[in-house]
């Protein structure tokens, strides 16, 4: 089916963005039903029983995408596991920023710190932490955790 420019347009990218040819999509058309909480649907490209996910378009031509359940929990599955990645990544960062000398005993002091924190605030969550900040406070209340790197400096000086 041929669409207007700018529905193709927005129909291009969505079918980029979820890699799958575009004249293979279901594309619903929605209008006014017979009331404010009915809307009549009409099928203008693809099949009902797709597997895919589907674009529907609104009666103000903006297009918008509805998935399976089980599709949507492996992306939020996929999120979640980036995000848990993203996080050790820059733990890993912040710990060998400061020289440990066991980094599995630092991020062993490290988790229990941030397991205090979030068990000392059980009605909030805590949505961005320095890790920067923690570790070198770490630092500061266990120096025997990390190198001393003035004190390696003069060392290899004498």
């Amino acid at each position: 089916m041929i669409f207007p420019e700018h529905l193709q347009k927005h129909l291009g990218e969505i079918a980029e963005t979820l890699k799958v040819n575009a004249a293979e999509m279901t594309i619903v058309k929605m209008r006014p039903g017979i009331d404010d909480r009915h809307k009549e649907l009409e099928l203008l490209q693809g099949s009902w029983d797709e597997k895919r996910p589907w674009v529907i378009i609104d009666e103000h031509d903006h297009p918008y995408t509805m998935t399976s359940v089980p599709v949507l929990s492996k992306i939020i599955a996929m999120f979640a596991s980036s995000q848990d990645e993203t996080f050790h990544l820059k733990l890993e960062k912040a710990i060998l920023k400061h020289y440990p000398i066991d980094y599995y005993d630092v991020l062993t002091v490290v988790i229990d710190k941030i397991k205090g924190l979030a068990q000392s605030r059980p009605d909030s969550t805590i949505v961005k932490l320095d890790l920067d900040w923690l570790v070198t406070e770490i630092q500061q209340e266990y120096p025997n955790l990390f190198h001393q790197l003035d004190q390696l400096l003069t060392q290899e000086a004498i």
